[in-house]
């Protein structure tokens, strides 16, 4: 039986892929491609679940965010 979870897991995965191989395609930045895909996810969260889920769900978030190194700040890390 596959789990809510893993579910999950797989369609990050998914989702990642598209947006790598739309940005290839298009050419567009990925930073612009990624604000837009942002933006789409949190409004489709929002008339999903709801403001107040959509908001608890984006503030946990940003929470677990706030403590992750940037990719460069690792990479340095990662030389010392």
């Amino acid at each position: 039986m596959t789990t809510k979870a893993e579910l999950s897991e797989h369609a990050a995965e998914a989702v990642g892929a598209m947006l790598l191989r739309f940005q290839s395609r298009s050419g567009m930045p990925l930073d612009v491609l990624l604000a837009g895909a942002h933006a789409q996810i949190v409004s489709m969260m929002l008339t999903t679940h709801g403001a107040e889920t959509a908001a608890e769900c984006c503030e946990q978030v940003a929470a677990r965010l706030r403590s992750l190194p940037s990719l460069a700040d690792a990479e340095v890390a990662g030389r010392c």
